[in-house]
């Protein structure tokens, strides 16, 4: 007597499939901000970063005051932290150098998350040091409400530069005096179709073999 598997729903099986492909297609962490350093009113690196899925990445730090101002960065414990005395709406500059990679095989986007900030502030990326994503305007984030945004490779001025990326830099600076921040995790986000392709495929697996059921 031949043993009679149960039944998977559909659901289910669409679930399973949802599971393996998004563990398969996790995100590449450029920087975890786990790797401490420092600077204030000057440059500082380039410093090797460890937990990054990017090899040979290395990390400089830049505070440009407005004049008479103090702009510090810190990086620790997770956080990129952006300070300005009374007196600055400074700029921060994260630079980061490393093993050239085409991002667009696994990516088409870039992440970070402002886990708090207490004024309003702009944002700017630079691909290879001249392609360049504009100036974005981005409210303020109330502690513990943290907001993710995302920049598509496609919004920048030449996104072709992520098929062979070799440097980023990040450019923070505030609309106010005194401005201050806490950023976390730097990452990619995965293309999106490869996952949605293949649940649809299931569905149409699925569908074809109920319909050949039915015929019978």
């Amino acid at each position: 007597m031949n043993a009679v598997m149960p039944k998977m729903p559909l659901s289910g099986l669409i679930l399973i499939l949802a599971f393996f492909t998004q563990a398969a297609e996790s995100a590449t962490v450029i920087d975890n901000f786990a790797t401490r350093q420092s600077t204030t009113n000057t440059v500082n690196g380039p410093v090797n970063v460890s937990g990054s899925d990017l090899s040979n990445l290395q990390r400089t730090l830049n505070s440009s005051p407005t004049p008479s101002g103090t702009t510090r960065i810190f990086v620790e414990d997770g956080l990129l932290t952006v300070g300005n005395s009374s007196n600055s709406a400074g700029t921060a500059s994260i630079f980061y150098n490393f093993a050239a990679v085409d991002f667009t095989t696994f990516a088409n986007a870039i992440l970070l998350t402002t886990e708090s900030s207490d004024a309003s502030y702009q944002i700017q990326m630079i691909a290879n040091g001249t392609s360049l994503l504009s100036f974005q305007n981005l409210a303020s984030v109330a502690i513990g409400s943290p907001s993710t945004i995302r920049f598509d490779f496609s919004q920048f001025s030449n996104p072709a530069a992520f098929k062979n990326l070799n440097s980023l830099e990040l450019k923070l600076r505030g609309t106010h005096a005194a401005w201050d921040a806490d950023f976390s995790q730097l990452s990619t986000v995965p293309e999106p179709s490869v996952t949605a392709l293949l649940i649809i495929g299931a569905l149409g697996i699925v569908g074809g073999k109920r319909q050949k059921l039915v015929a019978v």
